[in-house]
């Protein structure tokens, strides 16, 4: 009788680990959030960003260029659709990596650009704004001035930027980091008409 109570005892114990074990591995597999998913797809994939917005249920992702987009597009909604997120719209784009180390390197490049020049008075209130960086043209350093272009002084001020971020732009260190790309200097005044 003893041996029958713990055969029946230890049935029981076994049927409820498994139980317990059925239980962690289904919420393992569902009912993750928004955030484990894409982070499971950055796991899979080369994911370059991610950018979600929850009140338009939008879902943005960008792979490396050697990423299928469609194999990472459908695996991104059968996850939402397995933990109940289909109402999200997913968009998968390429990118070509060349490119993106050449944004990222310039957007680097046109900060200290920008923190170079405020540390003289003169320029503290100049801003910069960005730019669309192609692999095959000259990157545009876009330098935005407080002045008007109609102001008598504003030629001589867009020149003496332009001879500043240049000379910047050609310390060795910066060089090294633009890796000989060509770039060309636009000023612009506070409307956002070029001066020079």
């Amino acid at each position: 009788m003893k041996l029958i109570k713990n055969i029946v005892f230890l049935s029981c114990f076994a049927l409820l680990l498994t139980a317990c074990q059925n239980a962690d591995t289904t919420s393992n597999t569902r009912n993750k959030d928004l955030d484990t998913i894409l982070s499971d797809i950055s796991d899979k994939y080369v994911v370059l960003s991610v950018g979600t917005a929850s009140k338009s249920k939008d879902v943005k992702v960008e792979v490396e260029d050697t990423e299928d987009v469609n194999k990472v597009k459908a695996d991104i909604k059968r996850q939402l659709k397995e933990n109940g997120l289909d109402a999200y719209k997913v968009n998968v784009r390429e990118r070509n990596v060349k490119q993106v180390e050449k944004e990222n390197r310039w957007l680097d490049i046109e900060s200290k650009a920008l923190a170079h020049l405020q540390e003289n008075k003169e320029y503290k209130d100049v801003t910069y704004k960005k730019t669309d960086v192609t692999l095959k043209q000259p990157v545009t350093v876009a330098i935005v001035t407080p002045i008007d272009k109609s102001d008598d002084s504003a030629q001589e001020y867009s020149e003496k930027i332009k001879r500043e971020v240049n000379t910047f732009l050609q310390t060795k260190d910066i060089k090294k980091q633009s890796q000989g790309d060509s770039y060309k200097i636009v000023i612009y005044d506070q409307d956002d008409q070029v001066i020079g």
